[in-house]
């Protein structure tokens, strides 16, 4: 009976010690992970941010494309390069252009010019120091200043006589005032191309337009 007893009590004693542990388990913390205590992101094997350098196959702004103008083929004195002068409104400009250039010489005092297609007629006057005439290289001078204005031009007549240049200021005027066809300065170019040269006939071209006209 009394070993009964014993093992009885130590059943009962085996009994709560278990219901116990039991009882600790369940009030055990989650040892799941929280995200805090997640492992990082594995990094990444692209570069981060990095462009490839890209090649550009434009020109820029700054580089010319043709003679001294630049980008527009248009010389850095704003002549024309195209394909000759072809209205009243183009030979007003360029007959302006040529003059002023034309009296940046040190021999020439005044200048007037008139230019249709590509011929230009260009009178001057001395200035008072300048003694020597109308020689070969001061011709060659004027007609190199005219060339530098419009590369198109290609028949450069030059006269120092003061009937000439009173005619070509008077025809340069005409040009301001719009009072003549582009047809007409061209006859009339020729007649005095013709003149200036002694009587041949000044080497013309027809003027190409630009316009379509």
């Amino acid at each position: 009976m009394k070993r009964i007893l014993i093992l009885l009590a130590i059943t009962l004693l085996s009994l709560a010690l278990f219901t116990a542990c039991t009882s600790n388990a369940d009030t055990m913390p989650q040892t799941s992970p929280t995200a805090s205590s997640a492992p990082s992101a594995m990094p990444t094997t692209q570069p981060a941010g990095t462009m490839e350098p890209s090649i550009s196959m434009s020109p820029s702004a700054t580089q010319g494309t043709a003679g001294v103008g630049g980008m527009d083929n248009t010389p850095a004195n704003g002549a024309m390069t195209n394909g000759g002068v072809n209205t009243v409104e183009d030979a007003r400009r360029v007959s302006d252009q040529i003059a002023d250039e034309v009296e940046k010489l040190s021999e020439i005092d005044n200048a007037e010019a008139v230019v249709a297609g590509n011929i230009a007629l260009v009178a001057i006057e001395y200035d008072d120091q300048y003694q020597g005439g109308l020689t070969d290289r001061l011709k060659d001078m004027i007609t190199e200043r005219v060339e530098t204005i419009d590369k198109a031009i290609t028949s450069v007549h030059v006269s120092d006589s003061r009937e000439m240049y009173a005619t070509i200021k008077e025809l340069r005027n005409s040009l301001t005032s719009a009072n003549l066809s582009f047809e007409e300065l061209q006859t009339k170019l020729l007649s005095l191309g013709s003149t200036i040269s002694g009587g041949g006939t000044p080497e013309v071209t027809k003027p190409q337009s630009n316009t379509g006209a």
